[in-house]
């Protein structure tokens, strides 16, 4: 990348923490010829201040979902799983779950209560410290939205689930599975499931507002942004990782290289969710997102003091990924400033 292009994006990237006094941010472009950038400015951890870097672990909460949601569909592809199979064939005691199918899972379209409800979060965040099982997790979770397939609620619980349904058909964890089907063979090596796994390097601390004292929730945790929450919310929301790491998954699962045609199809079919009028259109584990003005594919993250967004536009093939360690910005305002100034973009 010439030096100029260069210094843009990093005054884009170092206007947009300014502008929203925020912590941390870090950014990584995987541009369509396959080139990458990364840029990262201010602080992971506030207090004592701790120096932001490329390697610096960010809480990229639902992103994990486009992790569990592409392992479901390869199994799906190899016939270990069936997408319009029933809950109950692998979980035969989940209640109703011979209604439900493993579909209505991938777009939200189940009717199971979300953990992030005021009820089951109060729980959950009682004691920050505390590991949680997803058995344990589910045991929280209230009464039904509405019947299966009748309409469209975004729910956490609906890929804690996927999670235990796909260690159920294959014997083996998400953990191991994750990192031999992607991220081993893409070389992702700053990428945890925390929920099974612990994170190795530097930890980025997670800030609630106000923005003027802001809140340190990651204090003495050895997970983002804290342990309770990481492991509830695990194959749904667990996952922390870097904005390099990030970039490049999305680059080779959104530009075709991990799934087969079929698949790809699928996860980008909006129909099923589209009748329901969602706030965002949702595939299967993909936000259709608007930034800028430029259609992307992608998915946001939101966990206690971090917000991220991962995306993919298709005009260009660019992808972008965008992680800071504060509960406040908007993320897709900010991901429109690093588009425009990328030199590819209209």
């Amino acid at each position: 990348m010439d030096a100029a292009t260069a210094k843009a994006l990093q005054a884009a990237v170092e206007a947009i923490r300014k502008k929203g006094n925020l912590p941390g941010l870090s950014v990584a472009v995987v541009f369509a010829d396959g080139s990458e950038w990364s840029g990262q400015t201010g602080v992971g951890v506030l207090a004592p201040k701790a120096p932001l870097t490329a390697d610096t672990l960010f809480s990229v909460g639902s992103i994990t979902k486009t992790f569990t949601g592409a392992l479901a569909l390869r199994l799906a592809e190899r016939g270990v799983i069936g997408l319009d199979d029933p809950l109950s064939k692998y979980l035969p005691d989940y209640p109703n779950g011979a209604k439900i199918t493993l579909r209505e899972l991938l777009d939200h379209t189940s009717g199971i209560a979300d953990i992030f409800d005021p009820g089951p979060y109060k729980s959950i965040g009682a004691n920050r410290s505390a590991t949680w099982t997803a058995e344990k997790t589910l045991a929280l979770i209230g009464k039904p939205y509405f019947a299966p397939g009748a309409g469209y609620h975004y729910s956490t619980t609906n890929y804690v689930i996927l999670g235990q349904v796909l260690e159920a058909a294959t014997g083996q964890t998400m953990a191991a599975m994750v990192r031999s089907e992607f991220l081993t063979p893409l070389r992702l090596s700053h990428t945890y499931l925390q929920w099974e796994e612990s994170p190795e390097g530097t930890l980025a601390h997670g800030y609630l507002g106000p923005v003027g004292s802001p809140k340190d929730v990651s204090t003495g945790q050895s997970m983002l942004p804290f342990v309770s929450v990481a492991t509830a919310s695990g194959a749904g929301g667990g996952i922390a990782s870097t904005a390099s790491d990030l970039a490049a998954w999305g680059a080779a699962l959104y530009g075709g290289e991990l799934l087969d045609a079929a698949s790809m199809a699928a996860m980008t079919d909006f129909s099923a969710t589209a009748r329901f009028k969602p706030h965002l259109p949702y595939g299967l584990a993909l936000e259709k997102l608007t930034i800028g003005g430029h259609v992307a594919f992608g998915h946001r993250g939101h966990l206690d003091g971090f917000w991220s967004t991962l995306a993919y536009f298709p005009d260009t093939k660019i992808t972008v990924a965008l992680l800071t360690n504060a509960d406040w910005p908007d993320p897709l305002r900010a991901m429109a400033i690093v588009y425009a100034a990328l030199p590819a973009a209209p």
